[in-house]
């Protein structure tokens, strides 16, 4: 019995001084981290470059509504910057809401050219393709997003409204009951596939799609327009 109250004693004496060196060990690799976060504290960074700056006041001109400001701030960027991925493809969008749709392809092209696996150069090229009414351009775009990456919203929901313009009424239904199915809150599937089931006669299906529409978003005027030719069709 003595011995084993010793033993016991021995196991006890163990475990306080094993936890002892732990709880120190602990600490001190807390302190190690507390002095690193210290350092890097006052570490100073190197200043921006010329394109960074150039960079951040295209950015900064863009948020004040000044967008020739925010183009001109990329056409001071240095070689080879200035013709890079990234200048090309914000220029594309700059020249987009400028309205300046054939320029725009342009940019977002020699994005796609500076990237060619780029996916994001392409789904921006899809606005000013239908801005300019390039319906099989776009198409064929959209299709291009949707080889790459199959589930891509916006290649999708631009290719239902490419298709719908060039009259291929079931493509284009099939594409929205897709997204619909993927999206079920969103309103502008819904109202796409609306209008392509109204346009190929199908009324009934229609005035469903409109009124399910207009119970969630009551004052979209496609679907008020779409239920009233729906209706009108009956």
């Amino acid at each position: 019995m003595k011995n084993r109250n010793l033993s016991a004693l021995a196991l006890m004496m163990f475990g306080l001084t094993l936890g002892a060196s732990c709880t120190g060990r602990a600490s001190a690799e807390q302190r190690s981290v507390g002095s690193a976060t210290v350092a890097s504290a006052v570490v100073t960074l190197p200043p921006p470059s010329d394109a960074a700056k150039a960079f951040q006041l295209s950015y900064d001109s863009e948020a004040q509504g000044k967008v020739p400001a925010a183009l001109a701030a990329l056409d001071s960027l240095p070689a080879p910057q200035r013709n890079g991925y990234v200048a090309e493809l914000r220029r594309g969008w700059l020249l987009y809401v400028s309205g300046r749709h054939a320029e725009s392809i342009t940019s977002y092209t020699h994005a796609i050219a500076a990237a060619p696996a780029s996916v994001e150069a392409r789904v921006g090229k899809l606005a000013p393709l239908l801005a300019l009414r390039r319906w099989v351009d776009a198409e064929a775009t959209a299709r291009d997003v949707l080889r790459r990456d199959p589930g891509n919203y916006t290649a999708s929901l631009r290719l239902a409204f490419a298709l719908f313009n060039q009259a291929k009424l079931p493509e284009s239904a099939a594409t929205y009951r897709a997204l619909v199915g993927a999206y079920p809150s969103d309103v502008d599937a819904r109202a796409g596939l609306g209008w392509a089931e109204l346009k190929q006669g199908h009324s009934r299906e229609a005035s469903g799609i409109f009124s399910e529409l207009l119970e969630i978003a009551p004052q979209n005027a496609l679907a008020k327009d779409g239920l009233r030719a729906a209706l009108a069709q009956k």
